[in-house]
């Protein structure tokens, strides 16, 4: 086992995005701005992963089936209507009910986030669960976004889509994938939440984008169902990794051991302020590695965050250096380890990315 996968574990940092999932801020047309460190550290439920090879079916156990889930929007029929994107909505009665599999606890969006609407997700198609009425157009037309930059494969893990405000005058979430808590086949079920308000049809992508990257490298397909102790591989709060997984070969690829080394020794700083200064100056020296600082917080951080960028917006994207944080070639090579054929990931995901960058010209 590598020397960067056993950092991974004996920091046991990536388990940070188990339950309380991906904090981020909006992007704008000019450049990404701050993102928060994630802070919250949720409890481990289990599960362990053989990654599934192209052409192969996925593990039965705990895997949901395709059938019945839409096909994706043509790039052309997606839209978003300004009236979506308001700074901000009106209240509505939505509540989650009680005995919800994710449950009601919203803090991890930030002490201003406004529930909006929750919907289960059935074949693929929204059914509202908060006895608010009807789907809302504006969630529809969300919807469809997020159903054109998902492979099929990984969308039947979606469980629930959660919409709601963000109070962007604090330091809160824009979007987030949460793992089902309490459960074995953690990684075989997600809500994800997002926010329109105030956003751009830009930053919607975006951050579906980032969500899009998490899903991708943590669903069941790159795990199996056993506990910690049973973990083979790297042991995270949905589930174990093993070596072959999305996730580690990116970090092993580039990363690095004296690079992850250097970021656990400031991410393991107990102060948060401490914490949060060590990570500043640790993304100031490595820059170049990193397409924003956002992504230097954490490994699982900077995966997302680097598909994001290559599938949202793509390498050739005349837009893409006002979106580096740095100098416009900084976390070039995460980008190029999304082409690299070897990687099925970016195999797996360019047709919908087409679709997505189809979308924001």
């Amino acid at each position: 086992m590598a020397l960067s996968v056993v950092a991974l574990v004996v920091h046991g940092a990536i388990a940070l995005v188990l339950l309380h999932g991906t904090v981020r801020h909006p992007v704008t047309a000019d450049r990404p701005v701050g993102r928060p460190t994630p802070t919250v550290t949720p409890p481990r439920p289990t599960a362990t992963p053989t990654p599934t090879p192209p052409g192969s079916s996925s593990p039965s156990t705990g895997t949901p089936g395709t059938a019945g889930i839409p096909a994706p929007a043509a790039a052309g029929a997606l839209h978003l209507d300004h009236a979506c994107l308001v700074a901000d909505n009106p209240p509505t009665s939505a509540h989650i009910p009680s005995g919800d599999p994710f449950g009601s606890d919203l803090s991890s969006l930030g002490s201003g986030a406004e529930l909006q609407r929750l919907y289960v997700v059935h074949g693929g198609m929204l059914e509202p669960a908060d006895s608010a009425g009807p789907v809302r157009e504006c969630d529809r037309q969300l919807w469809a976004i997020v159903v054109a930059a998902t492979p099929v494969e990984v969308l039947r893990y979606v469980d629930e889509l959660l919409v709601f405000d963000a109070d962007l005058s604090a330091d809160t979430a824009v979007g987030e994938v949460f793992a089902q808590p309490n459960s074995t086949e953690a990684s075989a079920h997600w809500r994800l939440s997002l926010a329109l308000n105030s956003s751009t049809d830009l930053d919607v992508t975006f951050n579906v984008a980032h969500e899009v990257g998490h899903l991708l490298s943590l669903n069941r397909a790159e795990m199996t169902g056993q506990d910690e102790s049973s973990c083979q591989g790297i042991y995270m709060g949905e589930g174990c990794l093993q070596d072959g997984a999305t996730l580690p070969t990116y970090v092993d690829d580039t990363w690095g051991d004296d690079l992850l080394d250097e970021w656990s020794t400031a991410d393991d700083l107990t102060d948060d302020q401490q914490r949060a200064d060590a990570l500043d100056a640790f993304y100031e020296k490595h820059h170049d590695r990193f397409v924003d600082s956002y992504a230097a917080t954490h490994p699982v951080e900077d995966f997302a965050e680097s598909f994001a960028m290559w599938c949202a917006l793509g390498p050739s994207s005349p837009i893409l250096p006002d979106f580096i944080e740095g100098d416009p070639t900084d976390g070039a090579a995460k980008l190029a380890w999304f082409d690299d054929p070897a990687h099925a990931v970016g195999m797996q995901a360019r047709a919908r990315c087409e679709a997505l960058q189809a979308f924001t010209r």
